[in-house]
């Protein structure tokens, strides 16, 4: 179990963690069929795992059964793991509509819907079953289904978290590209600088660009960062002076500084 729900929360993405969630949930509490669903604001299904089912159940149940499926209505509306046959006895079941409509195509007799909780609302449910009417399930399997359950949201509110950031990152990245500011990231985990096309251009004018660079990034004696200034010389023999305003990232002694290059001669940079 340790090492399903380590491989679970190791997930980077949701493909990934589908993946991992079929290899290992049906081996830890034996069950023949499962999977997960996750679903939009809406109800919509936005990502379907299904392990041992055939694409004809999922198409019957997501078109016709899962608004008449008693088990996981309740299920969403309690917040709670419901099994069919707590709610209901084997014939009432067998002769329901969301057996007739969709679970009559595997014979599932015994059903269970676990809902995943994630900022503190459903956004899905993992679900197990069996054909074999003599299968016994215990409450065991219920309160362990539904950690895993928990496990499942904790990774995609992390997967999402990343995303997130990602995407903000990658947005930050394009505006400053636009605005052609010049940039860098030094930090003491890497052996290179982080160098944006601008800054590789604005160095590229300058004559020992690495040392002055390097002079510039020397980490600041003061936590909110600072402004240094040295005087250059530009490849053209003209003299300039280089500003760097540099700012921490973290507590681990990373920082980015933005970079101006202050000519002699002002004139209109051809962006």
């Amino acid at each position: 179990m340790v090492r399903f729900v380590r491989t679970l929360s190791a997930a980077s993405n949701q493909e990934q963690l589908k993946r991992n969630f079929l290899t290992g949930f049906g081996r830890l509490l034996g069950v023949p069929m499962y999977g997960y669903a996750l679903v939009d604001s809406t109800g919509y299904p936005t990502c379907v795992a299904t392990g041992n089912v055939s694409p004809t159940f999922v198409a019957r149940y997501e078109r016709d059964a899962k608004d008449v499926d008693p088990v996981l209505a309740l299920a969403y509306d309690s917040g709670k793991p419901t099994y069919n046959l707590a709610i209901m006895a084997p014939d009432e079941w067998l002769e329901s509509d969301v057996y007739r409509l969709a679970y009559c195509v595997h014979d599932m007799r015994h059903v269970v819907e676990v809902p995943v909780r994630s900022a503190g609302k459903i956004t899905g449910n993992v679900h197990f079953a069996t054909s074999d009417p003599d299968w016994g399930i215990s409450s065991k399997d219920i309160r362990l289904a539904d950690a895993l359950g928990d496990v499942v949201a904790l990774t995609l509110e992390a997967i999402e978290g990343r995303e997130r950031v990602e995407r903000e990152r990658d947005q930050a990245l394009a505006v400053l590209d636009l605005a052609g500011t010049a940039f860098a990231v030094s930090d003491p985990l890497e052996t290179e600088v982080h160098l944006n096309d601008a800054a590789r251009r604005l160095l590229a004018e300058i004559v020992d660009a690495e040392e002055r660079l390097h002079r510039l990034l020397a980490t600041p004696t003061l936590r909110g960062g600072c402004s240094r200034r040295i005087d250059v010389e530009l490849r053209t023999g003209e003299a300039a002076i280089l500003h760097g305003h540099l700012r921490p990232l973290d507590d681990d002694g990373a920082h980015v500084a933005v970079f101006e290059l202050e000519r002699e001669q002002l004139g209109i940079a051809p962006g």
